[in-house]
C-alpha cells in the first residue's frame, strides 16, 4: 500500500485489534524495563529498615574485663581495666574518653594479654600504651573533660595520639602488636569510652574513623 491510502473499515478493526495494548494501560507497567525496576519505592523501603549485616560500632568487652571491674552502659568503675570487644585493624582509628569521676585511671590501647586487674601504665606494663591521671606534662583532667584518642597504624612508627580541645597533649609512639583500646579505673574514678554510638564531643583527625568491628566477635 502506498500514498495515503486509507483502509476499508473493516480491514483497519482488524488491524486495529492486532495491535498490542498500550503499556500505559498495563496495571504493571512498573515493571516493564530494566530489573530491579529503579522507582519501586517499596522494596527500597523494606531494604532500609533491614538491620546491618554487624553492628559497625564496637562496645565494651564482656570477656576482656577485670573481675572488679564494673559497668553500667559505657561507663566504667569499680577497679581494673576493661578493652573494646574488637581489636583495631583499620590504619587510623579514633573514640573518645570523658571523665565521669576523677581518681586513678587510663586509656589508651594495649595487646590483649596483658593482666586487667589493676590499671595499665605503659611504665608498668610494656605492652600498654596509655594516657593516665597523673600523666606528667598534662593539665588534669576534671569531670566532664573529654580526650580524643586517634591510633595511626598507617606508617611506620605507630602513633599514638590524645587530643584535648582539639590539640595533642600527649603523644606515644612505637606501638607494636595487635592491640585494643583499653581503659582502668581504680580509686573512685569513672571514665566512658565513646567508639561512635552517639556524636563525638571533638571532630575527628582527618582520615581518622570509629573502630570497625572485627568480623571475628569476642
Amino acid at each position: 500500500m502506498c500514498g495515503d491510502a486509507k483502509l476499508p473499515p473493516h480491514a483497519a478493526e482488524r488491524l486495529r485489534r492486532r495491535q498490542p495494548p498500550a503499556v500505559r494501560h498495563d496495571p504493571f507497567s512498573s515493571l516493564v524495563g530494566p530489573w530491579p525496576p529503579l522507582t519501586m519505592g517499596c522494596c527500597t523501603s523494606k531494604d532500609d529498615d533491614l538491620p546491618p549485616a554487624f553492628d559497625p560500632v564496637i562496645s565494651l568487652s564482656d570477656k576482656l574485663i577485670g573481675p572488679e571491674v564494673t559497668r553500667d552502659g559505657n561507663v566504667i568503675s569499680g577497679s581494673g581495666s576493661v578493652m573494646g570487644d574488637s581489636p583495631i585493624l583499620q590504619d587510623k582509628a579514633y573514640f573518645e574518653v570523658t571523665i565521669a569521676r576523677t581518681g586513678t585511671f587510663a586509656f589508651g590501647v594495649a595487646t590483649r594479654d596483658v593482666d586487667l586487674g589493676g590499671v595499665l601504665s605503659q611504665d608498668k606494663v610494656a605492652t600498654a600504651w596509655t594516657l593516665t591521671n597523673a600523666q606528667q606534662g598534662v593539665p588534669p583532667l576534671a569531670v566532664g573533660d573529654t580526650v580524643g584518642v586517634a591510633f595511626d597504624q598507617g606508617d611506620y612508627p605507630v602513633q599514638l595520639y590524645f587530643y584535648r580541645d582539639g590539640k595533642v597533649v600527649h603523644q606515644l609512639s612505637g606501638i607494636r602488636g595487635e592491640v585494643f583500646a583499653v581503659f582502668g579505673v581504680a580509686d573512685g574514678a569513672a571514665i566512658e569510652p565513646n567508639f561512635g554510638g552517639k556524636p563525638y564531643s571533638h571532630g575527628m583527625p582527618p582520615g581518622f574513623q570509629g573502630i570497625i568491628k572485627s568480623m571475628n566477635l569476642l
